[in-house]
């Protein structure tokens, strides 16, 4: 079984089926699942916590396989087309403005057999390493657990240093840039409700809107914030609360006993029309607006079933505005059309 330190932080082929939907107050478009893929182990198309996806212009699905320590490709219908070996323990993923992969590794699990991480590395979508850099630290250009990556659209890479609670930014070729954030409950600050050397306080995932704005969780804070990609305080929102709207809820995929130390968001993922689709460890997932009204949510209950996750972390939609979660405890895929 899988160590609780293993968070940042089954193959069910069914029929489409719909899913209970809670809505905010008006009626919104039904959230139905569509399929899901992958199953525990290292064969090629399974999965072995898997932790973060991305979908090129393509319709190309890359997913982080971090105790595989590969990086896996497969269509929309969730068919493997390729996998790759990548650095140790790969976590965060994104798509340059080359269409290269952007990874984290962090040492996220006492599972894996490999103790090299605290890096950012840049794959081909070939699989061919292009650099890399980073190394255990505090300083500028070094990392402690690196978690989510958001590409700004000037090319700049923004890094969440989850357990130095900080952002990090890099130019293209990685030279470091500027950074802001430290270990806090303030506005602006990461993570100050979990211990100091804890990266579950955040921040752990990244998104940009369509105005440039970056958008980042905070898992034990229950908090979502928005900057400017310079890094000035917008906004913050965010409750505690274990229901519908709310960020908290413990993780209970060990054995169904809650654990108390994991709580809170994990990623986030804009859409078309800026709201904010958030996934947590209480095993939801919901749609907020901007201003951080719930509009609607889904998997309500953990579990493995259809629609139902341990823990989901990244997410992405493809071309047709379908939603794609990473279901990490559960070592699979889940895809659902949830309208536009």
């Amino acid at each position: 079984m899988l160590k609780h330190g293993l968070l940042c932080c089954l193959c069910l082929l069914m029929a489409h089926s719909t899913l209970p939907l809670v809505a905010a107050e008006e009626e919104t478009p039904t959230i139905r699942f569509l399929k899901t893929w992958g199953q525990q182990g290292d064969e090629p198309g399974e999965l072995h916590f898997p932790i973060d996806i991305v979908i090129n212009t393509t319709d190309e699905i890359f997913v982080t396989d971090h105790l595989n320590h590969r990086v896996q490709k497969f269509d929309l219908e969730g068919k493997l087309r390729a996998h790759f070996p990548v650095l140790p323990n790969p976590g965060g993923i994104a798509l340059d403005k080359q269409g290269n992969l952007v990874l984290s590794h962090t040492l996220a699990s006492g599972s894996s057999k490999h103790k090299i991480a605290d890096q950012i590395s840049i794959y081909s979508p070939q699989g061919k390493l292009i650099r890399q850099w980073g190394q255990p630290g505090k300083g500028p250009g070094e990392f402690n657990c690196p978690g989510g990556i958001a590409v700004a659209a000037n090319g700049n890479i923004y890094v969440a240093d989850q357990t130095n609670h900080r952002v990090q930014v890099f130019d293209p070729t990685g030279q470091f840039l500027f950074e802001w954030g430290k270990y806090g409950n303030q506005p602006g600050e990461f993570g100050g409700k979990a211990t100091p050397n804890s990266r579950v306080g955040g921040p752990q995932f990244l998104a940009f809107d369509s105005e440039g704005n970056l958008w980042t969780t905070e898992g034990a804070n229950c908090r979502i914030q928005k900057f400017t990609a310079e890094g000035k305080l917008l906004q913050h929102w965010g409750t505690a609360a274990d229901a519908p709207g709310g960020l908290g809820g413990y993780f209970s995929g060990f054995g169904g006993k809650p654990v108390k130390s994991l709580t809170g968001p994990i990623a986030v993922c804009i859409d078309s029309r800026d709201r904010l689709w958030i996934s947590a460890v209480s095993g939801r997932v919901q749609q907020f607006s901007t201003a951080g009204k719930y509009l609607r949510g889904f998997g309500m209950e953990q579990g493995d079933d259809p629609g139902q996750f341990y823990a989901p972390h990244g997410m992405a939609f493809d071309s047709q505005g379908n939603l794609y979660v990473v279901d990490a405890y559960n070592h699979r895929i889940q895809k659902f059309a949830v309208g536009r």
